[in-house]
């Protein structure tokens, strides 16, 4: 479990100078995670729980330091340069940048929008979206959960790394109830569902259109980022009208290379904190 801010500058230290170091963490941690981009001295004064003689000494050292610095009004608390510097080490060791990278450059390749999602349990999560620059274009929701049924990346997920999406217990109605017989409706889902994912194993991509009537399409492959599971996937969408079955092999293969170039980067690692 993760300390909150006030927890780190309470909890009771060994001597001076862990408690010194602990509550100019606590007080870093509270300026980082502001909303608003920066915090008053009150305002980090409550949210540590420390008292304002004690936030403001210790704001002073850490300005001092380059580690915080005051907004041009004067009136707030922001990360400085020290800190900035130190974030973008962290960010560019972790791979993200080269992510949002191969992400832009196969949205400028194909002129749709490109994302890259990771699962989690039986669901999607988007993580970095780049937007097409078509006036009609799929927006791009990065932060979305969406079940692997009804995105081409869960296609792509189950296709590479699980020999069939999540089932129903036989003889188990969608509601739970059970029932006497087999259900066709469900044996025609399942058949299906397992053509599909065959013809993304041979394809080496996913393809899906939206069930709700949105008209989109999208195109979906795994990355494979040394995991022994296939938790990474990369796709494109956009409308249906653009992304034509004639064009799909050649879309395909843009989204493999996307989702091969991220090979061997530690995106697992820095995505799966998000």
């Amino acid at each position: 479990m993760t300390e909150s801010s006030t927890d780190l500058a309470s909890r009771t230290p060994r001597s001076s100078g862990v408690q010194s170091v602990a509550r100019a963490a606590a007080l870093l941690g509270a300026v980082v995670d502001s909303p608003s981009g920066g915090a008053t001295l009150t305002e980090l004064s409550k949210l540590t729980g420390l008292n304002v003689s004690t936030v403001h000494r210790l704001l002073g050292t850490l300005c001092a330091e380059g580690l915080l610095c005051r907004s041009r009004e004067g009136d707030r608390f922001q990360p400085g340069p020290v800190l900035l510097r130190l974030g973008r080490r962290s960010l560019a060791s972790t791979g993200l940048p080269e992510v949002t990278a191969v992400l832009k450059e196969l949205a400028d390749a194909t002129g749709e929008t490109a994302s890259i999602g990771m699962r989690r349990g039986d669901r999607v999560l988007v993580l970095v979206s780049v937007q097409s620059e078509q006036p009609l274009r799929y927006l791009g929701e990065p932060g979305v959960s969406v079940p692997l049924t009804r995105t081409a990346m869960g296609v792509a997920l189950l296709a590479f790394d699980t020999p069939s999406p999540p089932q129903r217990t036989p003889g188990q109605r969608r509601g739970g109830d059970e029932q006497a017989g087999p259900d066709p409706t469900e044996d025609a889902e399942k058949w299906s569902w397992h053509v599909r994912l065959l013809a993304a194993q041979f394809r080496g991509y996913a393809v899906l259109d939206g069930a709700d009537g949105s008209g989109l399409r999208g195109l979906a492959a795994p990355v494979d980022s040394g995991s022994p599971y296939i938790q990474l996937a990369v796709d494109i969408q956009g409308p249906a009208g653009r992304m034509t079955d004639d064009r799909l092999d050649a879309l395909g293969a843009r989204v493999v290379a996307a989702a091969d170039s991220l090979r061997g980067l530690p995106v697992a690692l820095a995505l799966g904190q998000l």
